[in-house]
């Protein structure tokens, strides 16, 4: 369900199509879930300021419950968008969802 919703993000056209972050960090893989091989995601909502920067970032949903929060809104509040734009002046963007997977393979 995490790859479906994480692949959904910015995959629509016109105006939206700018949901995708133009400076992406990627989250720090907690060193106790990395030593037990512990895996998951992290499932985020926040706002997109006027300035393209993310605001009141916060856990919808993760598996398991509280184990990548921290790193996965550390991660996020870092990344960078294009702002929305409607009448030529930019305008906040609340509500964007992301989801964040946590893999050894990473």
């Amino acid at each position: 369900a995490a790859d479906a919703l994480a692949g959904g993000i910015g995959a629509g056209g016109g105006a939206d199509r700018d949901v995708v972050p133009l400076v992406r960090i990627e989250p720090d893989y907690p060193m106790r879930a990395r030593q037990r091989g512990i895996e998951g995601w992290v499932a985020l909502q926040f706002t997109i300021t006027r300035a393209g920067a993310v605001k009141n970032a916060v856990v919808v949903d993760a598996y398991p419950s509280s184990v990548f929060n921290r790193s996965a809104i550390n991660a996020v509040q870092k990344w960078k968008y294009n702002p929305k734009i409607e009448n030529g002046r930019a305008i906040e963007r609340p509500g964007v969802k992301v989801v964040l997977d946590f893999s050894m393979e990473n």
